[in-house]
Parts: C-alpha cells; structure tokens; sequence
C-alpha cells in the first residue's frame, strides 16, 4: 500500500462522525480518532504511545465488568465481532451511550493482534426515545381530552380522557370530524370567528358546549392549536379541552363551604368581612349607620366537659335555629367561632331598637334547651358596636363588639353591654392577643423547639422535650407564661395542643425519613385535652398516620392541671397508658398531693422541678428533696430526668445521686427545629 492509500485512508478515519479506535489485548488505546478523542475528551496533544489510556477508565464498574465477563471472552473464544449498546465515561466524566461494534484481528496461527473499536453517540437518539415515550405518557395519562386531526379536520388519534369525557370509543371517532360533538348551541357566528382566530394565529381558545355521546350537553375549555410543516402547510390540528361542568359545581360548592358553617348553615368569619365591606361602603356613601351584635351563647366548654362534642354540637345547632327565628331576614347572621355569633344590622336601628333587640336575643338563648334526656340553660352575654360612632373599618368594628362582649361576660353574663371607648385597655388588649393566637393557630406564627435530654453518664442526647413558642407579628416572641393562660380561658388550648401534636409527628416523621436516630418526644397535655372524649383514639390514629409508635412519644401533665378536673383525666390517662404511650409527671415536687397522686396516675416518669435542681447545691433541704424523688423513682421502676441543669456542678451532684436524665441550659438551650435536627446529623456527646 502506497504512503498516498495510507494517507488517504487516515483520512477517512479522522474524518470519520463515529469514534474509531484501536486496543491491544492488554486493553491500551493503540489509535484513536479526532471523533474519539472529542467524544473521551482526550486533547489533540496527548499522543497515545507515550501516555497510555487502557479501557478501564472509560466505563464504570459494572460497564467494565460486563466487558470482562461477555464482551471480550466472546472474541476471545473465536467471535469474528461483537455490537450491542455500552456506556462510556470520559476523562470529563460525562457518560456517554453508544451503540458499538468491536471487531478481533487475528494473526494466522489465531490469536488476537488487536481490537478495532467502532461507536456511534447515541445521546440524541436516546433523548428523543426518552422525549416520546414521555409525550405518550403524558398524552394518554392527562386529565384533558385530546384530538388529532390531519390538515383536514379528519380525526386520527384521541387520547383516554378523550373517551372517558365524550363517551365515545377511539373506534367511533377516528376518520371522522370534531363535528361530531356539536351541541347546536352556538350559531354559526361563533364557529367563523373561531376559524378565523386560528387561520390568523394558528391558535384559539376559550369555553365551548358540546355533546357527549349519551346526548348530554357538558361544557369544556377548549384550545385549538396549528402544526405547520417546514413549507408553512398546516399538517395537524390539535385540540385540547377539559370537562368544567364538575369544576364549575365544585366552584359553587366550595364557595358556599368556604363562607358558611357547615355545623350550623350559617355564614362564617370570612362571609361576615364581605358583608360588613359592603355594607360599610353602603353606608358611608349615604350616611347611614351600622350595628353588630356579637353574642356568645355561655359556657360551652363545660358542656362540652360534662356531656362531650356531639350534645355540644346539637346545643350550637338548636341555639343557631332561635337567633335566625330573631333575626330580621336582611340581617347578616353568621358564626364566628365555636360558641359566638354575630349578627350585622344595616338598618340603622336607634340605640332603644338595638337593646330590644339585644335583650329579645338574651330571653331566646336563656330558655332551656331540651335534648332527649338533657335539659340543658346557658348564660349568653351580648356586645354591641356601632358604626361610624365606634369604628371606621370592618376590623375595628367586630374588635370592638368583641370587646364590648368580653365586658359583657365578666360583669357576670346574661347581660348586654354597648361598646365604650372608656373601656380599660387592658381587656381590649388581651381581646386583641385572642384575635391574633387564633390566627397564628391557622396561619403560622406558632413553632416547636426542642430541649434535649441528656444522658448524664455518656452525655448523648437521649430524648427532647417540645416546647411551644408563638412569634407575634407585632410583639414578637412571647413568653408561653403570657399566651397558654389566655389559650385556657379562652378555650384554644385543644387547638394549640393538637397543632403541637401534628407538629411533632411531622418533625419526627422527616427526621426518620433523613435517616437519623430520632429520640423520643416529650409534648405537653393540657388537662382540656383529655377531657376529650376519645383522645386516646385519636392520638393513636394521628401516630398512625405519621406511621409513628407510642414509642416515638412521650406525654408530660403536670399533677396542678390534673387537680381541675381530676376523674375524667385520670382515665383518659390509663387508657393512654394502656395502650403503650409513655406517661411522664412534670414539676414533681410542687403539687400538694404528690405522693399519693402517685399511687394514682399511671406513669412511666418523673421529672424533678427546676425550682429543687436550682437550690440543691446550696440548700440542704431542696438537696433532700431531690435525693428523695431518685430513690423514690427507683423503688417505684420509674424513669427519672432533672430539669433546669444550669452549671456543672448541678450536673455531678445528679451523677452522684442516682439521675440518670437531665435537660437544661447547661446542656443546650431549647433550639429551633433547624439547629436540633443538625445536633441529631452530628450525634455527637455534649
């Protein structure tokens, strides 16, 4: 072969798409193209005989191995080649499918001189195979109805939706027009405006009528788009719509749920704002005025205490029914919480018509309410405001009804009062830090931190307790000492402890799924809670659904809460105890009765109160005290944990004692669920 055949055919190789290489049998890249090195990333200057490339470092383990174990004991064993599919990895380390064909030169006595290497970059063509089966996915899983035409209007493909909305088989339709949807409710007008939009903008859209096959007329939105082809012909249309019959009854569903109560039929907070809007704008414009009543029906929880949720909920229901038998039916009568009502009066009544009012509601709501074997009588209480005299704003005009109604309830009840600007601040604002710990309830504001508990001996983390804090828009983070009364006395303090438990759960359950050891949780229970009836049951279906144990929890009471109503939170605990949640006593030590609420309350653990912990190094007595509490708890088999650690000779006097738990700030402040999620990634001792 002459030195120009030879240039030639380099030539030809360099100029090749498709990488071609040459290996040895010891695996060495002996030759490798312009295409080749682009595709390996091997730079032009990096000539192959003195620094070798070998084909392990082109393919990852399994690649290589797969090579070792089929490709090259085939040609080996005599086969002339090999092709199939491989996955390259370059120098960059990018992969790189192929589709590859190697061929074995031999030498006459048989053995292989070498291996030529023949790969095609398949990227593109796995990209658009992984694009189309996509398209198919998609085009056959959507919720939309889909149609192909040709340029004719011809119909060649619809999707399932398109079957499952119109009734109509793909068999049916193919091969015929759309026309055969028509519902005949739109006249022609309709139809030559909607051709022409897609004949100037190759695209229209907007809500259409049209016909199933069983005959029923639905309504869709519809969109009709152009394909043209590389010449400007129209090749397709493409039609896409979506059923709104559903949606638009799920509209007017959900708007009526979202501005009314289901408990009682009557409109709610968000109708009442509209209304008072409104009205308001009404007003103003023709100097009318304005009257709410806010009314609050008694002392709810303690029906709720002594006969459970649903005699509580037939209570609202048959009240609601006298205060709509009162009102007049221009009125805006609504339900704005659990026990409270509030009635809007635009009629501009005079301050006589409005206390004849407020009393004829007061009379209503006083009358015995008899259910089945229950008779039961409340004391309402109603707060009146007025508009312009009294606020300005929908806001300011509820607040103060509000307000008028808490003095209302705290000169005794089954009473009325009216707004008065010389109301003392101090009740208007705690009304006002009511109004915004429900919203934060709904709408953030309230966290979790988390107090780790300490195992004394090694110095792990052996468990958290939760504590709650609330960050107000305005006064920023509150003291739980401030807000958890005001969630007692304003009966909250169910909502907050369920939103505490959730919030638990779901910080347990993402640090499981992260993988870490997640420690046991103590929450605190409010003795309101388990005046519940079946919360027990419910607890254990919240753990269930967060596939949660009662392991994951622990339950901390303290025995003053336990005191208020002490029979029903007794059960509730030994069913809770029962079945296998972890009952901890906190502040132990502090109550009146300790010792013998031992004897009754099913627990697990003690924890000794900070008040002990704090003065046990310098007063014998609490250093008694404490001592006291570990023997006890360790002839009783309880767990025990020391609260209020503050320095370390605390924390060696607790050693020496017997403690084994202990949390605090010489152990780590309570930290956000950020900062204890990373002391879980570390799991290193304090």
């Amino acid at each position: 072969m002459t030195q120009l055949d030879l240039s030639r055919q380099q030539a030809i190789l360099e100029a090749s798409q498709e990488m071609i290489v040459t290996i040895s049998p010891s695996e060495r890249l002996l030759y490798l193209n312009l295409a080749g090195r682009q595709m390996l990333a091997i730079p032009d200057q990096v000539a192959l005989d003195e620094q070798p490339f070998f084909v392990q470092s082109f393919h990852s383990a399994a690649q290589y191995r797969q090579l070792k174990e089929e490709v090259f004991p085939a040609l080996l064993a005599g086969a002339g080649r090999w092709q199939g599919e491989l996955e390259l990895r370059n120098l960059s380390g990018q992969k790189l499918p192929v589709r590859a064909t190697i061929i074995a030169h031999r030498d006459e006595q048989g053995q292989i001189l070498w291996l030529t290497g023949i790969m095609r970059d398949v990227s593109r063509h796995k990209q658009l195979e992984t694009q189309q089966r996509l398209a198919m996915r998609v085009f056959e899983n959507t919720i939309e109805g889909i149609i192909v035409t040709d340029a004719d209007a011809r119909i060649q493909q619809v999707n399932q939706a398109f079957c499952d909305i119109t009734g109509y088989s793909a068999l049916e339709v193919i091969g015929k027009t759309p026309k055969i949807l028509r519902s005949e409710l739109h006249d022609r007008d309709f139809y030559q405006a909607m051709w022409h939009s897609i004949a100037e903008q190759d695209r229209w859209q907007g809500e259409v009528w049209n016909r199933r096959k069983d005959g029923s007329v639905f309504l869709e939105w519809l969109s009709i788009n152009c394909v043209r082809n590389a010449q400007g012909e129209i090749e397709n249309y493409i039609s896409i719509f979506h059923d709104l019959t559903e949606l638009r009854a799920k509209e007017a569903k959900i708007e009526h749920l979202a501005s009314h109560d289901p408990l009682t039929g009557l409109g709610n907070r968000r109708l009442l704002d509209q209304r008072m809007n409104h009205a308001i704008r009404h007003a103003r414009a023709y100097q009318q005025g304005l009257a709410l009543l806010a009314i609050d029906l008694g002392h709810i929880q303690l029906l709720n205490e002594s006969l459970g949720y649903n005699w509580c909920d037939r209570f609202i229901r048959e009240q609601s029914q006298r205060l709509k038998l009162i009102a007049d039916p221009t009125a805006t009568l609504v339900r704005i919480g659990s026990d409270e009502f509030a009635l809007l009066l635009e009629n501009g009544a005079s301050t006589h018509e409005l206390s004849q009012l407020a009393q004829q509601i007061k009379e209503a709501l006083q009358q015995e309410v008899v259910l089945d074997q229950h008779r039961i009588v409340m004391s309402p209480s109603i707060g009146i405001a007025l508009y312009p005299q009294d606020a300005l704003h929908a806001e300011g005009l509820l607040i103060n009804a509000q307000a008028a109604l808490l003095d209302a309830k705290e000169v005794g009840r089954d009473t009325f009062r009216f707004f008065d600007q010389q109301m003392s601040r101090e009740a208007r604002d705690r009304l006002k830090l009511e109004q915004a710990l429900r919203h934060a309830i709904l709408g953030g504001g309230l966290s979790l931190h988390y107090q780790p508990k300490i195992h004394l001996h090694s110095g792990q983390v052996s468990g958290a307790e939760a504590l709650l804090r609330w960050e107000h828009p305005e006064l920023g983070v509150l003291s739980p000492g401030v807000f958890i009364p005001l969630a007692e006395t304003s009966g909250l303090i169910v909502e907050i402890g369920a939103w505490v438990l959730r919030e638990a759960c779901t910080h347990l359950r993402a640090w499981r799924e992260q993988g870490l050891a997640c420690p046991r949780v103590a929450v605190n229970l409010a003795v309101q809670q388990l005046d519940q009836a079946g919360f027990a049951h419910w607890l254990e279906a919240l753990l269930e659904d967060y596939q949660l144990s009662v392991d994951d929890l622990e339950l901390e009471i303290t025995e003053t809460s336990l005191m208020k109503n002490e029979k029903r939170a007794l059960a509730c605990l030994a069913e809770l105890r029962s079945k296998g949640f972890h009952i901890a006593l906190d502040d132990f030590g502090t109550g009146y009765s300790s010792l013998s609420y031992l004897r009754k309350l099913p627990l697990t653990t003690l924890k000794i109160d900070r008040s002990f912990i704090l003065d046990m190094s310098e007063d014998p007595a609490s250093l008694s005290i404490v001592k006291t509490i570990v023997q006890l708890a360790q002839n009783l088999g309880l767990g025990l944990v020391a609260e209020g650690v503050e320095n370390a000779a605390q924390a060696e006097q607790l050693i020496a004692l017997g403690c084994p738990l202990a949390q605090g700030f010489y152990f780590h402040k309570p930290l956000h669920q950020q900062a204890f999620e990373a002391l879980l990634i570390a799991g290193t001792p304090v």
